[in-house]
């Protein structure tokens, strides 16, 4: 139940945090780093103001970011994954004026022949123990486990006569398909031209970076890129330990980005790295007592053809365990 843990847990030091106060990882700007990388990111793709259909954006780790009306604002298609409900619903009262439509969640459910919308329901006389994405309760069609994610919430940004789709499903990444994509969001296809991951690899352990490569491969075009932003810096001054809050955010350095996503089926170049700000420092009590030194990193990563990551296989189950403290520590990543 690794899965069903982690997002507990992620979301138990989320809602915690006292009303009108966002964790400390969210930016209220757009990044300084999708800004100055954004042309050379999206080089060649179709222009998303003449365009029949914009490119599409993916967003993992999303949280309530600001970036993601700004991509739509300049015409792209963004889909976000984000698992704690709180971060969507702060997200909508925080941009109900860009952000139009996204006013109640749909529930999806899976059965033999694919994902739909809608509950789905199985009869139980007695609980028998967590489901993921279920509820045991007494509901319209009696005792039993009521499905209550993934669900999608459906918002646009209205761009004069025509508008970009902002949707974002609310679930777990590691859960995240292509079918899933395909069946709840404007994304029909499953697949996306662009992902940007910011923070978001070095949110999960390292030993689950591996299994989240290969989900973000099934759910990116042959052509498409990703812009990863991180930070680096000596992993071993600031050893993991689930009792402490930081890391993450764990160091990712180009050597491991290039394992990650091997040259075979990816080409892999280093845009920038830079020292982050005292200011951003200072609020990881670890890097600041032992006065670790850390930077910024930017890499552009595109998908030549499809392969697989040169770790190897790893289940998805796996990838729950190992992330299961590090995305509830993530929610005290100060902002950059």
């Amino acid at each position: 139940q690794g899965d069903i843990d982690r997002l507990k847990r992620w979301s138990r030091i989320f809602w915690n945090l006292p009303a009108g106060v966002s964790p400390a990882f969210h930016e209220p700007e757009v990044s300084p780093f999708l800004e100055k990388h954004l042309a050379r990111w999206t080089a060649g793709m179709a222009s998303p103001n003449k365009a029949k259909e914009a490119p599409k954006i993916l967003v993992p780790l999303c949280g309530k970011t600001i970036d993601m009306p700004y991509l739509c604002e300049l015409g792209y298609g963004v889909v976000g994954i984000e698992g704690v409900q709180r971060g969507i619903l702060e997200f909508k009262a925080e941009h109900q004026i860009r952000v139009k439509g996204m006013k109640s969640r749909t529930v999806m459910s899976k059965d033999i022949e694919g994902w739909r919308e809608g509950t789905a329901f199985l009869p139980e006389k007695q609980f028998r123990g967590a489901r993921n994405g279920s509820a045991f309760k007494t509901g319209d069609q009696g005792l039993g486990y009521y499905t209550e994610s993934p669900a999608v919430w459906r918002g646009k940004v209205n761009l004069g006569k025509r508008h970009s789709p902002l949707h974002i499903i609310e679930g777990d990444m590691f859960d995240v398909t292509p079918d899933l994509v395909a069946a709840s969001t404007f994304a029909t296809d499953g697949r996306f031209d662009l992902i940007y991951d910011k923070d978001a690899l070095v949110a999960l352990p390292p030993d689950s970076w591996d299994q989240y490569v290969q989900r973000l491969s099934s759910l990116l075009r042959v052509g498409g890129r990703i812009l990863l932003v991180g930070v680096q810096y000596d992993q071993k001054k600031a050893p993991y330990d689930r009792k402490r809050y930081n890391p993450p955010p764990f160091s990712v350095s180009k050597e491991t980005i290039s394992r990650l996503f091997p040259e075979h089926s990816w080409s892999v170049a280093l845009l920038e790295t830079e020292p982050c700000s005292d200011e951003y420092v200072a609020r990881l009590p670890t890097f600041k007592k032992e006065g670790i030194q850390v930077r910024d990193v930017v890499f552009l990563i595109e998908k030549k053809r499809e392969g697989r990551s040169s770790g190897g296989p790893v289940t998805a189950l796996a990838a729950g365990a190992t992330a299961l403290a590090g995305l509830a520590a993530c929610a005290l990543l100060p902002s950059r």
